[in-house]
């Protein structure tokens, strides 16, 4: 298979090549839709020259590359970008940042839509192929952290949960208020409750607790 690569990292597939439903009926979808948050960078899928750094009707801003692998003629397509880095007759090499992901033209959200041809680009997409046949998701496009993703998320669970001993630590321990007071002295002197935390809420399996030990008190 073709040497491509996945021209997004840590996206996710929206939107798969071939027929899909949209809000009016369906449509041919020649590309994949690769999505993200942020300033995304888009990369060179394989080495080449580009062809197109523009806008172009529905796409948005377009970059396109024109590749010749194993003798034979392939060029990719990153639509809707923000912003592309790159000029018309330039050379670049596989996995050069030649954009930013965006949301111009008719797109709804930001994401890459990304198309793969065999041959060069026509209107009308006739030699257009399954970008997912030629390039592999990496773990974080899949959704699935990343060692560093995860041992971020860790440290911050971490100090999330310091800061909530610490608030714990300082919040006094509050009494039975003068007007439930003598209730409360009084389930506690029976054994249905155990006198602490007199405001917390009660949980449903707690108040059954508090039945079944008042129920064996007038056994």
């Amino acid at each position: 298979m073709v040497d491509f690569m996945s021209p997004v990292k840590n996206a996710r597939l929206t939107s798969k090549f071939g027929w899909r439903n949209i809000g009016f009926g369906k449509e041919w979808h020649q590309g994949i839709d690769l999505a993200s948050t942020g300033k995304v960078p888009i990369f060179a899928s394989a080495a080449g020259i580009i062809t197109r750094a523009q806008a172009l009707s529905s796409y948005g801003n377009v970059v396109m590359i024109k590749h010749t692998i194993h003798g034979k003629t392939y060029e990719t397509n990153y639509a809707h970008l923000d912003s592309s880095c790159v000029q018309v007759g330039q050379k670049v090499k596989q996995g050069q940042q030649i954009g930013i992901m965006g949301n111009t033209g008719r797109a709804f959200g930001v994401h890459l839509h990304f198309e793969i041809h065999n041959g060069l680009w026509q209107t009308g997409q006739p030699n257009a192929v399954d970008p997912m046949k030629y390039i592999t998701l990496t773990n974080e496009a899949k959704g699935e952290l990343t060692m560093s993703q995860y041992n971020e998320l860790l440290n911050k669970i971490k100090e999330l949960e310091n800061a909530l001993q610490t608030k714990q630590a300082i919040i006094p321990t509050r009494k039975a208020t003068e007007t439930h007071k003598a209730a409360w002295d009084w389930l506690q002197c029976q054994g249905i409750t155990d006198g602490s935390n007199p405001q917390n809420f009660v949980t449903r399996e707690q108040f059954a607790t508090m039945l079944k030990r008042y129920h064996e008190s007038n056994l």
